[in-house]
């Protein structure tokens, strides 16, 4: 049950004074303005320096930072920052954040599977590992001595919360013997997890459990369009959707087989505004798919937000919090790339999903 009062204090009084803190590092909208109006990436870079991914930056090159290496950059500050909740999330809780934030610690599994699958070692992939988590460098390079994926999957469920989620993958592996079909289990599960903690949080913290229902939504209705845009069947896609969204699967289902074609499909979304974005897809001027996934980013964005703002004393700074990180995290990357590809800054300004003050 939620808590109030002195209760509330006692409990969550350290976490928001830390999430707080965490929170004022976050990229501000005239920065992130700014980084739109640069004129190249280098200015861009340039003014990240002055950020909190300044020292991510410097690891991964500096101003020498090749455009190639800087999602990893991105990746590990996001990683440094949303693991800092699982230490400051009072300790009965701090399994439900884990669920939230385990991505990262799953992107170095992902990172060490498919490296082994093609004969490469841990100096091959050291640049790119997020160095956080129970598979930080240290262990993943321990790991990788092992001579081939199923060994080293086996020594990865040692006392790991992940245990019962590998031990999947490593049956899967076996037969299928695929890296890349590895990877997309590992995701496949990851929001399974994830999608089974929300009776839970319905109960702690109903709005963190609304938000956490909209980024499974964003994930399913992602398939669905893409599935209908190469007119794939609903059948093709019921395993791999993600239980726990505030839409079932009879109503996924409902709304993919009600359309003729991509666009009506869309158009039969209410959970999300895509109005705009399905104007910006007819008219190709836009970056097709991405256009739905910023949209849909938005919405969730707004209500991360929302939370920070209005949720003292709760569960919910957290999730609040490493949601809001993670959207700034996916702006830069549009934001960057979109100056790397040439577009211009009233294109790249669109696709902006960050508002923050």
């Amino acid at each position: 049950m939620p808590v109030a009062g002195y209760e509330a204090a006692s409990i969550y009084g350290y976490s928001t004074a830390r999430v707080k803190a965490m929170e004022s590092r976050l990229i501000s909208k005239t920065t992130m303005q700014s980084i739109v109006n640069s004129k190249d990436v280098a200015a861009m870079l340039a003014i990240l320096f002055q950020t909190d991914y300044k020292k991510n930056l410097e690891d991964f090159g500096g101003v020498n930072l090749r455009s190639d290496l800087i999602d990893f950059a991105l990746s590990k500050n996001l990683a440094a920052n949303v693991h800092k909740l699982i230490t400051i999330t009072p300790i009965t809780q701090k399994g439900m954040i884990r669920s939230i934030v385990g991505k990262w610690d799953l992107y170095n599994v992902k990172l060490a599977i498919d490296a082994k699958e093609r004969g490469r070692g841990f100096a091959d992939i050291s640049r790119y590992v997020i160095d956080h988590g129970i598979y930080n460098a240290q262990e993943l390079r321990e790991v990788m001595s092992e001579p081939n994926v199923e060994s080293m999957l086996q020594r990865m469920m040692i006392n790991s919360p992940y245990k019962a989620m590998l031990a999947t993958v490593l049956e899967d592996y076996r037969k299928e013997k695929s890296a890349t079909r590895a990877g997309a289990l590992i995701d496949k599960l990851y929001y399974k997890q994830l999608g089974s903690i929300i009776t839970k949080l319905l109960d702690l913290h109903y709005e963190s459990a609304l938000i956490i229902k909209s980024d499974i939504d964003m994930r399913n209705l992602l398939m669905l369009i893409r599935a209908k845009k190469y007119s794939m069947k609903f059948e093709d896609l019921r395993e791999i959707l993600i239980e726990n969204g505030s839409l079932k699967a009879n109503q996924l289902r409902e709304i993919y087989e009600g359309a003729k074609d991509m666009e009506s499909l869309v158009k039969e979304i209410k959970v999300f505004d895509l109005a705009a974005a399905l104007e910006s897809y007819k008219s190709g001027k836009g970056k097709e798919m991405l256009l739905f996934e910023i949209a849909m980013r938005n919405a969730i964005f707004s209500k991360a937000m929302s939370l920070l703002k209005h949720s003292v004393l709760s569960f919910g700074t957290m999730v609040a919090y490493a949601y809001m990180k993670e959207i700034e995290v996916f702006t830069l990357r549009i934001a960057i790339k979109g100056k790397a590809y040439e577009l211009g800054q009233d294109e790249i300004s669109k696709m902006i999903v960050w508002k923050a003050e």
